[in-house]
Order: structure tokens, then sequence, then C-alpha cells
């Protein structure tokens, strides 16, 4: 149980540190001077090959937990259910950061510039992530 909570506690972390950065810094902030947009054309399937491998390697990770839940039974008050419990917040709550958004908002505001996803697919596969969470959380009770 403890790695499990060791991994949880980084990777929750790791996020929170990434939802506090603002997610377009201002070049003064950057110590750099702007520049000019670039005119080149966004790879959009790379893009989506990206992240659609995130959303599996996401997957993969909670039905890990998953696994070993139903293996050990960890209960309520583990460092397992509170490590998921920080993530399901990070990913559904705009609370707990600095930026005021969740993990969802942040990634809608970073790929909605390039227009390479359908209306609403990353919400969509956000909402997907959270109510796994959600039934994940639900096993520790």
């Amino acid at each position: 149980m403890k790695k499990i909570t060791t991994v949880l506690n980084n990777l929750t972390t790791t996020l929170l540190i990434e939802l506090n950065k603002p997610l377009f810094p201002s070049p003064e902030s950057l110590n750099q001077p702007p520049r000019a947009p670039a005119n080149t054309e966004i790879p959009c399937p790379i893009i989506l090959t990206e992240y659609k491998s995130f959303l599996s390697s996401t997957v993969h990770f909670l039905h890990a937990i998953q696994e070993l839940q139903m293996l050990h039974h960890f209960d309520g008050e583990s460092g397992v259910a509170e490590g998921v419990g920080r993530l399901q917040g990070m990913w559904a709550s705009r609370g707990g950061n600095t930026q005021n958004r969740s993990f969802i908002e942040q990634q809608i505001a970073c790929y909605k510039p390039t227009e390479c996803f359908p209306k609403n697919e990353v919400l969509i596969r956000g909402v997907e992530v959270v109510e796994y969470l959600n039934d994940l959380l639900d096993l520790f009770d």
C-alpha cells in the first residue's frame, strides 16, 4: 500500500504544481521578448494520438489501482483512498489551485486553439475519467 500511496502523492503533487501555473504565461514572466505567431500548420494527427495515449495511460493507471483495491480492500481512510480522492478533485474541481480551474478545464483551454478535436470531445473524455474516479472511490467505502 505504501508504494501506491507514494505514487498517488507524487502524481497529485505534480498535477497541482502544473495546475498552479498560468496556462499562457506572459512574455515578461518568461523574461523573453514576445514572439510573432508562427504560420505553421498544427499537427492534429500527432496531437490526437498523444491525447489518446494520455487517456489510455490514465485509464490503465486507474485500472491497476482498481485491481489492487479489489485484491486488498483498502478502507476509505487509507492513503490510497485519499490519493484517489485528491486526484478526482484535481480532475473535477476548481478549488485547491491558484488558477481556479480543474484539470479538465485546463485541457480544454490548451486544446481548443488547435481545433483538432470534435466539439466537446475533451470535455466528454475528461468527464469519463472523473466518472471512473468516482466509481473507484465508491470501492473504498
